[in-house]
């Protein structure tokens, strides 16, 4: 019969790590037909930067651990495409003082180049090896992308910008397994896996490394230098050289030893057509809407009224419930429960949940463009001081308002 999984062919992205190659081996003991697939993201001589923790340099490894698996194996470049749609938007958001989150847009990627393989190969799925699920609703005949059965490993966040047509050939063998499972059945098979450092950093575009690779990526007079200021003060404490070399949230800000910075202090904004960095106390900084754009939704979710979900807005981050009210051109109002700490960074990813644990489905996903708090019908950026002592700090003289 056709429908005999022996006939069924997957390709596999390899990264030659735990979890790529034990996805790989429990398709082949489940009957499928196999064929390792392993992408090389930057040309030949390139440097890494903050994707040395992340993309695999060497394919060599990757083919051993096929060839151990007695599948074939084929390298695809896939420099191109990934500069287009991630190194090249990254540096541009590191040097309009925003942010970005590659890691997004380069599982889309990942995922699309396979899929393009399928017919030379004549293969009928793809496969990688994340903790996420992918569910079909049997009543909408739609494909739904929930959490992992392993909730504390879950994945779903880097996966929540597929379509349909992404899901729809899209397995995740791990699906159901927890992590501890996979480490034992990792040790069954006998190769010398691709370890990766843990990283240190918070989140890849605060890598130290990012400094250096947008210099070779860009010209000098885009990476403005220009001054420090201190935001509640207005006056310029330092100047600096570089724009790129900073971002916001950013704590222990670099500066020249002469003008040492009060470490409790951090960027709070980036202004690169000047070249100015502005710097206050965190805890002047708060927040209880957001304006997202480019509202990408699940199959079949009904937008004509609010809808009560859970973001996340950080691959680490936690899930914060909200209210969801949608506006015109793929953009909605984020309505979050009661002020919250800190402050939203434009081009900042968010991915709305149906539950804040296991079971939880991808609502949809959108980018940040502004976010602060309600003041007379508009939305206004922080940071907006509150009164202390009977006393009211200083205001910004420029606020941004986003009319509704």
């Amino acid at each position: 019969m056709k429908d005999k999984i022996s006939e069924k062919t997957v390709l596999i992205a390899m990264t030659g790590g735990l979890e790529s190659t034990v996805s790989a081996y429990l398709l082949k003991k489940q009957g499928y037909r196999c064929i390792g697939i392993g992408l090389q993201f930057f040309d030949v001589g390139k440097g890494l930067g903050p994707f040395a923790d992340v993309i695999v340099s060497d394919l060599n490894k990757v083919k051993a651990i096929c060839t151990y698996l007695d599948i074939p194996f084929y390298a695809v470049n896939a420099a191109e495409v990934f500069t287009h749609f991630v190194v090249d938007p990254m540096v541009g958001r590191v040097l309009s003082g925003h942010t970005f989150e590659p890691l997004v847009f380069l599982n889309q990627i990942l995922v699309e180049t396979l899929l393009e393989k399928t017919k030379k190969f004549g293969a009928n799925y793809v496969a990688t090896g994340h903790y996420a699920k992918v569910l079909i609703n049997h009543k909408t005949r739609s494909y739904e992308l929930t959490v992992a059965n392993d909730f504390e490993h879950d994945q779903s966040y880097f996966l929540s910008r597929l379509n349909q047509h992404h899901l729809e050939h899209l397995m995740l063998p791990l699906s159901e397994i927890r992590k501890k499972e996979v480490q034992k059945i990792g040790e069954l098979i006998k190769v010398e896996y691709i370890s990766r450092p843990k990283s240190h950093v918070e989140h890849i575009m605060h890598d130290p490394r990012m400094i250096q690779f947008v210099e070779e990526r860009s010209s000098v007079d885009l990476r403005r230098t220009g001054n420090i200021y201190d935001y509640r003060l207005t006056s310029s404490l330092t100047e600096h050289s570089g724009i790129h070399q900073y971002f916001v949230g950013q704590n222990n800000i670099p500066c020249k030893p002469i003008d040492p910075i009060d470490p409790a202090k951090v960027v709070i904004s980036i202004v690169p057509f000047k070249g100015n960095i502005f710097i206050d106390y965190p805890d002047s900084l708060k927040y209880s809407h957001a304006f997202v754009s480019r509202f990408q939704p699940s199959a079949h979710l009904d937008m004509t009224q609010p809808i009560s979900a859970y973001v996340k807005m950080s691959p680490k981050g936690e899930k914060i419930p909200c209210r969801l009210f949608f506006k015109n051109n793929h953009s909605c109002l984020v309505d979050f429960e009661g002020e919250r700490p800190g402050m939203i960074v434009a081009g900042q990813y968010f991915v709305f949940y149906s539950r804040p644990n296991e079971k939880g489905k991808v609502l949809g996903s959108a980018f940040a463009e502004v976010g602060g708090i309600f003041e007379n019908g508009d939305l206004v950026s922080l940071p907006i001081y509150q009164k202390e002592n009977n006393e009211e700090n200083i205001k910004p003289k420029v606020v941004e308002k986003v009319n509704f």
